[in-house]
Order: C-alpha cells, then structure tokens, then sequence
C-alpha cells in the first residue's frame, strides 16, 4: 500500500482502454468516490484515501476516460442502490431511486437550486439512517462527482458551494467522519 493512483493507472494499468486521457478514477467499487487528475497523487492507503473522501472499499478501481458524462455517472450509483437495495430500510429502498430522479430533475434543469436541496438532503438521510453501508455509501460517488465535476450537471461554483456546505462523509461503524466540502 502507498504506491499513488498515478502509478497505478499510469505504469500499471497504462492509462485508459481507449487510450484517450483520464478524466476520472473511481476507488473503492461502485460505490466509491470518484476522483479527479488533479487528485492522482494521492496514496492508496486507508488514510489517504478517507483524508480525501474516499473509501477503499474492496479495492476496485475504475479509470474513466474523458468522454464520460459524471452527472450521468452519480445517477448510475442511485440506480445501483435500487437494484441492489434489499428493501429493508426506507432509506435505500425509496431514496435511492428518489435520488435518481432528482439528479434527472438537476440535469434537465428543473428546479435546480430546489432539486439540489432535496439532493443534499437525502445524501445525509441516506448516510447516517441506512441500515447497511449500500445505502450509506451511495451519497460517496453522487457527493464527488458533484464537487469535481460540477460541468456536466449543468451546475455553477455556487451551486456547488450550496450542496457542499454542511455535509460531511461518514463511514458507518469505524467512527470516522470526513469533511468533504472544504477538500
């Protein structure tokens, strides 16, 4: 461990498969959180990563290359909740594809700043009163790629800053908890 994402994808992996430039990095699985080039340095190690907002979940990693949509991307994460969400706590079961809809809603440009509060809102719901960490950890991807790319929602800095403030990432169970809006 500690060897950075940048060797990693780089002299391990070789870059992308369609050998266009890396755009993103998802750490961690499906429900991990992306990271941008400019966060390529970081180590792969427990701290690094949860320093970042990040998880290592089982280790995982995605390379993106710089045609993938992110706004579509964080939808993806809600979706893969639903479908895999047991149904137990109302919190996976209905938020997830609640929050699927409301990302719909913020790249179509309905209701955006209204949209982005019922977002924020059921990122922290979904956090902190999911039962497992599948619907704990479905705000990570979703809360990422809103802060690092914020372009392909549609959104402004101010938008962002919106969302971000007062939303922290907790890993339920280790009692680590991480800011991600000042990072």
């Amino acid at each position: 461990m500690g060897v950075t994402l940048r060797e990693i994808v780089h002299d391990y992996g070789s870059g992308t498969a369609s050998g266009k430039a890396v755009r993103a990095v998802q750490v961690g699985g499906p429900l991990g959180a992306y990271f941008p080039t400019s966060m390529l340095d970081t180590p792969l190690d427990y701290e690094s990563m949860a320093a970042r907002g990040g998880i290592l979940g089982h280790g995982g990693i995605v390379v993106f290359d710089e045609t993938v949509d992110m706004a579509r991307m964080a939808r993806y994460a809600m979706e893969f909740c639903a479908i895999e969400s047991c149904g137990k706590c109302t919190p996976c079961r209905i938020g997830s594809i609640r929050g699927a809809e409301v990302i719909d809603d913020i790249i179509n440009r309905r209701r955006v700043r209204e949209s982005l509060e019922v977002l924020r809102d059921l990122c922290d719901t979904m956090k902190f009163g999911s039962l497992c960490l599948l619907g704990g950890l479905t705000p990570l991807p979703v809360l990422s790629a809103l802060k690092f790319f914020p372009e392909d929602f549609g959104l402004t800095t101010a938008d962002v800053d919106f969302i971000m403030q007062d939303l922290t990432i907790s890993i339920s169970g280790t009692g680590n908890t991480n800011e991600i809006a000042r990072r």
